[in-house]
């Protein structure tokens, strides 16, 4: 018995325009048996080529089957078919029998569908649909064997006759256990009753949500496929099938939408008003409060142009064209920014606003989304007050019932240090002294009770507190406007420190003052200075790190650039002690390493260098510092390496379930002149990670005087080595806060991690 010879057709429906399959493509061979050039059958209706009468109404029935288990918009995860015994035609009208078998195939693409038809032809003294079948089965097990997913075999009351590998990843079952069961069995109670049904019937079923048992009791959701398998006359065979695991994609799923509901709940109760426009301006979300403030309803919002529902016709052609000059370029003044514009209501009527737009890209195009809040109670109040008091050599601050600042003017900036978009809505205690704000809410409720105009705190010292925390003497004084809207505390206030103290005193108290903000500042800006401002990341490698001081200030560092196109430099370094001395040394240590940036030297050579340069600093001191210094060889994938006295990284290869240390022989920097430092070499794979920190992390306790400890730094690092190096810093820190239940340490703890792509 020779092989059957294939020929390949394949087929498309595209559901939404045409309910006829098409032949869109075929081999030569296929051609060549049905006589036809190639070209000839692109096109054309498959029902050109398969005769009529019971032949036809087999072919359809078989067609049916297959397109019958792809849904309209989705399609199998894996392919499905059916086969019969039946005639073709060919271009002569001559009828060949053959076998045919038919493969719905998946499509990325909505209301499509594409079949495969083998036509296999032998001669008629050994054609047999039984070898034909014997030959499919035989692909289909070896096509099983080879797939992620679960396929499997039932006889026609249920039980399984076959059963892929990967039930053990889904179920944890051998396929040997699951072999001779009913599938039924391995179902959830829930299911059980519901799904009896499908042993007996001979409908195919796609995507059935089955929830199964798994072996060690946990429940698992699939998408469960199902095809029957029916001989010529009509009797069901057997079931073909197929079950992914969606439990994960279920659960994702559910938090997704929990989250999307979250996020409604938000915006609708948001004061403001809150709308999102594509990029070609037309409005997608539109919340309660944008009905109020414009309008318009929801309904009647979305899918129109925002320039036509809020923007007032002189200004519709700017915003259109800052609109597309962003698209362009990418940049717009008017964009994340708090600003003041007029906007028009559904009547027509034109009223001020405060604004911020702010651009978010989603693929290949934006979306915006912009706050807005109707602020004309607020400009027609700084309307009146600037009339009256803004020209006042006096700081006069307007203040509503509950104690809210309404209002101020430009003297009272320049009096407390304040921004009048800062000090608006805040309460005018801000502008207090924390030991009298409980006194001071008393003496406001007491003159609302008697509101006459007159001095405040007759007899007594007062003082008003500037925004970096000064104090300052004052005379306040008191009246009142009513309105019609609400009542309005109106307050002068009188600096009076030239009258309360020597200018001596208090120049003195300023010097110390700056000199105090002026270390910490400096402090702060050189340990900023020392770290790299962003990752680098590339097709080959990520390289990120995160540094945590103890204090203010830390002694910490670390570093990481391009030596050269193929050669990447990486340093991590602690200095003994915190604060400004060891920050000093950081950066002097800095400075001598970025200085041979430009040449050649390796790990061993660098810290040589760097010894004899910081060894009369360090001598005099009381500080020491350790260093590690990696060099990684972008073009051969080669790190070289060399240590002075610093913990050693961790290196966790993905062919290895435990990380080992890199270490190299040497001194902390400073001990002695003229080190010499061992040099070692080592090859990186995909997937490789390299972890560098400093003791700050291993040696942090908790409560009971444990260590963190460098075997639960290896077993997180091991657990998350398929994450960004983001996210592994991101883990570790979190949970070193919930082993040691606190957010400060007393030491500084940095972390630089490596990873080759």
């Amino acid at each position: 018995m020779h092989q059957l010879t294939p020929h390949i057709i394949v087929l498309e429906l595209i559901r939404s325009e045409d309910t006829v399959l098409r032949i869109t493509q075929l081999s030569p061979s296929a051609a060549i048996f049905l006589g036809y050039g190639e070209e000839e059958l692109i096109g054309k209706p498959v029902d050109l080529i398969y005769a009529s009468g019971n032949d036809k109404a087999i072919w359809q029935t078989a067609l049916t089957h297959v397109i019958g288990v792809v849904p309209l918009k989705t399609a199998p995860s894996t392919s499905l078919r059916t086969g019969f015994v039946g005639e073709i035609v060919t271009k002569e009208h001559n009828k060949i029998r053959v076998f045919i078998s038919l493969f719905a195939l998946s499509s990325r693409i909505p209301n499509k569908t594409e079949i495969v038809l083998l036509v296999q032809d032998k001669s008629a003294e050994d054609f047999s649909a039984e070898s034909a079948l014997t030959e499919s089965e035989e692909r289909f097990r070896q096509m099983a064997e080879m797939a992620g997913e679960w396929l499997w075999e039932q006889d026609p009351d249920g039980y399984y006759s076959y059963s892929s590998a990967a039930v053990s990843q889904i179920l944890g079952y051998s396929p040997d256990e699951v072999l001779g069961k009913h599938y039924t069995e391995f179902l959830t109670p829930r299911d059980k009753a519901e799904q009896q049904q499908y042993a007996a019937s001979h409908r195919p079923f796609y995507a059935l949500l089955a929830h199964y048992q798994h072996k060690d009791g946990r429940s698992i959701l699939t998408e469960s496929t199902g095809l029957p398998i029916i001989d010529a006359a009509g009797k069901l065979l057997k079931w073909r099938g197929v079950d992914r695991d969606i439990t994960a994609r279920m659960h994702f799923q559910n938090a997704l939408i929990e989250s999307e509901k979250r996020t409604r709940m938000i915006i609708e109760s948001s004061l403001s008003a809150i709308v999102i426009m594509d990029s070609y301006g037309i409005v997608t979300d539109w919340n309660h409060p944008a009905e109020k403030i414009f309008g318009w309803t929801k309904e009647e919002a979305i899918g129109q142009r925002l320039e036509e529902l809020i923007i007032p016709p002189q200004l519709r052609n700017a915003h259109r064209q800052g609109l597309q000059h962003f698209l362009r370029t990418g940049q717009g003044p008017l964009f994340n920014q708090l600003l003041e514009q007029t906007a028009i209501r559904r009547d027509g009527t034109e009223f001020p606003v405060e604004l911020s737009f702010s651009p978010l890209k989603l693929g290949n195009a934006y979306i915006f989304s912009g706050f807005i809040h109707d602020i004309t109670k607020r400009k027609r109040l700084e309307h009146r007050f600037r009339q009256a008091v803004e020209s006042s050599p006096n700081a006069i601050i307007m203040v509503n019932e509950s104690g809210t600042i309404a209002m101020v003017n430009a003297q009272t900036e320049a009096s407390f240090g304040y921004l009048r978009t800062e000090l608006i809505g805040q309460p005018i205690e801000i502008l207090v002294p924390e030991r009298f704000r409980s006194a001071h809410r008393g003496f406001r409720q007491a003159y609302l009770a008697a509101p006459v105009s007159r001095t405040m705190g007759v007899g007594q010292e007062l003082y008003g507190l500037r925004k970096d925390g000064t104090e300052f003497p004052v005379e306040i004084g008191l009246s009142l406007i009513d309105s019609h809207e609400e009542t309005l505390i109106l307050s002068t206030i009188v600096d009076i420190t030239t009258r309360k103290a020597t200018e001596a005193a208090i120049r003195q108290a300023q010097i110390n003052l700056a000199i105090a903000q002026s270390e910490i500042k400096i402090a702060e800006r050189i340990q900023a200075s020392l770290s790299p401002s962003a990752p680098i990341k590339s097709s080959h490698f990520e390289v990120t790190g995160y540094c945590l001081p103890a204090d203010q200030v830390g002694g910490d560092y670390f570093d990481y650039f391009y030596r050269n196109e193929n050669c990447l430099d990486m340093i991590i370094a602690d200095v003994s002690g915190h604060s400004i001395g060891p920050a000093l040394f950081m950066v002097e240590t800095r400075s001598a390493i970025r200085s041979q940036a430009n040449g050649s030297g390796t790990p061993a050579e660098t810290l040589t260098i760097l010894n004899n340069f910081l060894f009369e600093d360090l001598d005099k001191s009381d500080y020491f510092i350790t260093l590690f210094y990696l060099q990684y060889n972008i073009t051969n994938q080669q790190l070289s390496f060399a240590n002075a006295g610093h913990p050693p990284p961790l290196l966790h290869s993905r062919f290895q379930s435990e990380c080992q240390q890199l270490d190299a022989e040497g001194l902390i920097l400073g001990v002695h002149k003229n080190v010499m430092f061992e040099e070692k070499t080592t090859a990186l794979s995909q997937g490789d990670i390299i972890l560098l920190y400093t003791d700050g992390l291993t040696e942090a306790e908790n409560a009971n005087g444990d260590f963190f400890g460098l075997q639960r730094v290896s077993d997180i690092l091991v657990q998350y080595a398929q994450q960004s190096p983001q996210v592994i810093i991101e883990v570790l820190l979190e949970q070193l806060k919930q082993f040691c239940r606190s957010e400060s340490f007393n030491d500084d703890i940095t972390l630089m991690i490596f990873k080759r792509n």
